[in-house]
C-alpha cells in the first residue's frame, strides 16, 4: 500500500543517512500521521543512545484546529 511505501522510504532514509552523508536526522516532521514516525522511531536507525523527535508540521496543525474550531 502507499502508506507502507512512505513507511518503509522515510525508514530506509534515516537508516542510511549516516553511512552515505555522514549525517544523524535529529527530527522528523510529520503531518500528523503516525505511521511513518512510529516505523522510524522503532527502527532506532542510529542505535540507543540517539532518539529521533517528532516535530508538527504548523500548517497541517492549523488545518486540523480550523476545522475542528468551525
Amino acid at each position: 500500500s502507499a502508506g507502507k511505501m512512505e513507511v518503509d522510504a522515510a525508514v530506509e532514509m534515516f537508516s542510511r543517512s549516516e553511512e552515505l552523508h555522514n549525517i544523524r536526522y535529529s527530527s522528523y516532521i510529520g503531518d500528523g500521521d503516525s505511521k511513518t514516525f512510529k516505523g522510524i522511531f522503532e527502527s532506532r536507525p542510529y542505535g540507543e543512545d540517539c532518539t529521533v523527535l517528532k516535530k508538527e508540521c504548523v500548517g497541517h496543525v492549523q488545518k486540523r484546529m480550523g476545522a475542528r474550531l468551525r
